[in-house]
């Protein structure tokens, strides 16, 4: 063991932290400067990293674990994940303007994903092993709509664009198809991992999946004045605006 748990929960507290503060900098000045505020973008942003922030400090002072017939299960990381994926892939819809139906269906697996890890987390035996494979499986389908489903459905258009979406998508996929790799080799699955080592591994990808998806969107943020010159930057009215049969742009595909 290299530290407590509880040091790796500190410095992720930290590092989510921090990570908050680009999104709400960008936000204030680049209204300043522009005066167009993006506050959808920047505020989804910042929410990644702020709900993640609040959960390992949860974590961090023994709040959010829950005592099960095979463990400790921390219902806190499970609820950061179940709030900060979604906004995560708001912010691609964002960017990339798909139909609702395929956002929300993207969102709607990507709750399965969590909901079938906090099963197998909480549970044991065949009951865990089916859980996660249900967790598996809903997690190849939300790969499918990240690589393919999304770029097909895009409105939205312009190359900043398309290479700040084809950035920032592929390192979710990347970084985030390393979850369920870390959780077989941790007491959850195989136990080739220790509770401490399982920590600071997960800290390290949230860092890098979160802080540094954020980080790269707001170095991207000149993309959201193109968007904002196509029909406005109205969440509401952006997402799922023109009818599904127009849409052939493939966003992320360069």
């Amino acid at each position: 063991m290299l530290v407590d748990t509880a040091v790796w929960a500190w410095i992720g507290a930290l590092a989510m932290g921090a990570g908050t503060v680009p999104p709400l900098w960008a936000w204030y000045s680049r209204s300043s400067a522009t005066g167009e505020s993006h506050a959808v973008y920047y505020g989804t942003l910042a929410g990644v990293t702020g709900v993640a922030a609040l959960a390992y400090l949860a974590m961090a002072i023994g709040v959010g674990t829950l005592s099960t017939a095979v463990g400790e299960l921390e219902v806190v990381r499970y609820v950061d994940w179940l709030v900060t994926t979604p906004l995560i892939l708001l912010y691609l819809g964002l960017l990339a303007r798909p139909s609702r139906r395929v956002l929300a269906g993207l969102i709607g697996v990507d709750v399965v994903v969590i909901a079938g890890g906090v099963t197998a987390a909480a549970t044991g035996g065949t009951v865990s092993w089916v859980a996660f494979g249900v967790a598996g499986a809903a997690y190849l389908a939300l790969v499918y709509g990240l690589l393919v489903s999304l770029p097909r459905s895009a409105s939205a258009a312009g190359d900043r664009v398309r290479a700040v979406f084809g950035t920032l998508r592929n390192i979710t996929v990347v970084l985030w198809t390393l979850y369920p790799v870390v959780w077989l080799l941790a007491p959850t699955g195989f136990g080739l991992l220790t509770p401490a080592t399982e920590m600071l591994v997960f800290v390290y990808l949230d860092i890098v999946s979160k802080v540094g998806f954020v980080v790269v969107a707001v170095a991207g943020a000149d993309a959201l004045d193109r968007l904002g010159a196509d029909r406005g930057v109205a969440v509401g009215d952006s997402v799922g605006a023109d009818a599904a049969g127009e849409r052939t742009t493939a966003l992320g595909d360069d």
